[in-house]
C-alpha cells in the first residue's frame, strides 16, 4: 500500500512540476497537499519501523493498525484533494483515471478501533509503559500530568470496590461522590477502613483533575478597583 502511494506521489509530483512549472512555489496549496502525502508516509513508515524495533509485541498491533491506518487514509485524502483543486481540469481528470480507477481504497480507522487504542492508553499495561517511556509522571503540584496518572491509579484501584457495593445494594452507582458511598458504606459494614480511605483517595484524585478553572461564586464577583493615589488626583484635576 505505502509503495503504490509512494508511485502516486511520485507520479503527482513530476506531473505538477511539468504541467504548473515554476508557479507550483506560488501555488503553496497545492504543493502542501504534496508534502501531507509525504509526511503521512513517513508517519506510516515510522510506526512499522518502532514496532519492527520493539520486537513485534502483539498488544501494540492495535497502536500500529490505527496508526498506518490513519496515516494512508490521510495520505490518500490529500491525493484526493489535490486533484480536485488542480487548476488544469483535463490532466487532474487523467490523474484521477490513473491513480483511483477502482475509486479510494482507504478508510479511516474504526469506532471500534479507536476504542481498542482507548483502552490501551487508559488502562495500565507494559504497551502503554513502553509508548509512555521518557514521561515525567511523579505526581506533584506543579505536575499536572503526574497527577493526572495518579488519578488514574487511584481510580482503577477503587472501581472494584465500587462495583461490588453496586451489587450488593442491588443498585446502579454512579462513579460519583465516591466519599459519602465510603462513609455509608463503611457504617453499614460493607467496607473496611482501608477500602473506605481508597474511595476517599479515589475521589479526592478524581475532583482534582477535572475541576479545572473552578472558582467559587464570590471570586467571579464584581470588585471595584482601587486606583494609585496619584491617578486619583490627576483624574480629579
Amino acid at each position: 500500500h505505502m509503495n503504490r502511494l509512494s508511485a502516486n506521489l511520485a507520479l503527482l509530483s513530476d506531473v505538477s512540476m511539468a504541467v504548473l512549472g515554476g508557479s507550483l512555489k506560488r501555488r503553496e496549496r497545492i504543493s502542501a497537499r504534496l508534502g501531507d502525502v509525504l509526511s503521512q508516509l513517513y508517519l506510516a513508515s515510522a510506526v512499522l519501523k518502532r514496532y519492527d524495533d520493539e520486537g513485534r509485541n502483539e498488544a501494540d498491533l492495535p497502536l500500529v493498525h490505527w496508526g498506518v491506518q490513519d496515516a494512508l487514509y490521510q495520505a490518500e485524502q490529500a491525493i484526493d484533494d489535490l486533484l480536485v483543486n488542480f487548476p488544469n481540469r483535463l490532466v487532474a481528470g487523467a490523474l484521477r483515471v490513473a491513480i483511483f480507477p477502482t475509486g479510494r481504497h482507504y478508510l479511516a480507522p474504526s469506532d471500534k478501533l479507536d476504542h481498542k487504542v482507548a483502552k490501551i492508553l487508559q488502562v495500565p499495561s507494559a504497551t502503554r509503559s513502553r509508548i509512555g517511556r521518557g514521561q515525567y509522571l511523579t505526581p506533584s503540584e506543579h505536575n499536572p500530568v503526574g497527577l493526572l496518572e495518579e488519578a488514574l491509579l487511584d481510580v482503577m484501584a477503587a472501581d472494584p470496590i465500587h462495583q461490588r457495593l453496586s451489587k450488593e445494594l442491588g443498585k446502579n452507582l454512579s462513579f460519583t461522590r465516591l466519599d459519602e458511598l465510603a462513609r455509608n458504606a463503611l457504617a453499614k459494614g460493607l467496607i473496611n477502613q482501608d477500602e473506605a480511605d481508597l474511595l476517599v483517595r479515589a475521589e479526592t484524585s478524581r475532583l482534582r483533575s477535572i475541576n479545572v478553572d473552578d472558582f467559587a461564586p464570590d471570586e467571579l464577583a464584581t470588585r471595584p478597583v482601587k486606583l494609585p493615589e496619584k491617578v486619583r488626583k490627576i483624574e480629579a484635576a
